[in-house]
């Protein structure tokens, strides 16, 4: 049987997936300024966050934990945050607060949410959250992995086989891609090694130096398309899709994989 997920590319690493009647946003940031960052592409409406059932945050950096952001967008959703972030993510949201570590799994209505490793650094001075990325199943539909913000590291080869959709980082926020990232080649690798059926490159397009796009814009535009290129070749059976900031994509794929159950989301999660 072949079923179908969908996911807005909002911006950087914000998105909204659509899967098994349940609606999640992601590392969600709203700001048109982020310190000498300016944003591009469309803005974010806040409509695109109605009705979330949660939103999930892969890790500290300011880039994917604003609780400004989060603030316009948790809803009546819980907010899933690393281990470490809970506190600071209980000030900015009147809703349900959970902390998670990898390994972790728990249900949001009919999506199980598995929480995974990433590799990312952890900023000096910010609360000492690992990062994390989460793998989402329903059962009879495509799963989904939303990396967060991570580096190639073996242990990424253990979801290989359970990804359908794939929504993998390809830059950074500037010129240049610097540690810790997975830049258009390498996320184009993994994608292969996952063995995913579709993809959506993330963390792309949206955050640039103010003013430095009028005289170079390429490691802002070009991304996304050269994810595609190698994709093309390191993971020729993938339906990648590059989608501008603010646009939406619907994947009908035959699931591999069916969840089991898990413990739902909601008041304390059992360890």
């Amino acid at each position: 049987m072949t079923t179908s997920a969908s996911v807005r590319f909002v911006g950087h690493a914000t998105t909204v997936i659509e899967l098994g009647g349940v609606r999640i946003a992601t590392d969600p940031l709203l700001r048109t300024t982020l310190g000498p960052l300016e944003r591009h592409g469309a803005p974010p409406e806040e409509r695109w966050f109605d009705d979330l059932d949660a939103v999930l945050v892969s890790h500290g950096h300011p880039d994917h934990f604003d609780p400004w952001s989060l603030a316009r967008t948790a809803g009546r959703g819980a907010v899933v945050v690393p281990r470490g972030l809970g506190r600071a993510a209980a000030r900015a949201v009147d809703g349900e607060v959970v902390e998670v570590v990898a390994g972790e799994r728990f249900a949001i209505g009919r999506v199980e949410v598995e929480v995974v490793p990433a590799r990312h650094w952890i900023t000096p001075g910010t609360p000492r959250a690992q990062p994390i990325g989460y793998l989402l199943r329903a059962p009879g539909s495509p799963s989904v992995y939303f990396a967060g913000d991570t580096g190639w590291f073996p242990g990424l080869d253990l979801l290989a086989g359970r990804v359908d959709l794939a929504l993998l980082p390809v830059w950074t926020w500037g010129p240049h891609l610097g540690p810790g990232h997975l830049g258009p080649r390498s996320a184009a690798a993994l994608l292969g090694r996952l063995g995913a059926t579709g993809a959506v490159p993330i963390h792309w397009g949206t955050l640039y130096p103010r003013r430095l796009s009028r005289v170079w814009d390429r490691p802002l535009r070009q991304p996304g398309l050269r994810f595609a290129g190698h994709a093309s070749l390191l993971a020729p059976a993938a339906d990648v899709r590059v989608l501008q900031p603010g646009a939406s994509a619907a994947f009908a794929i035959a699931p591999l994989v069916v969840a089991p159950a898990a413990v739902p989301l909601g008041g304390r999660l059992d360890r």
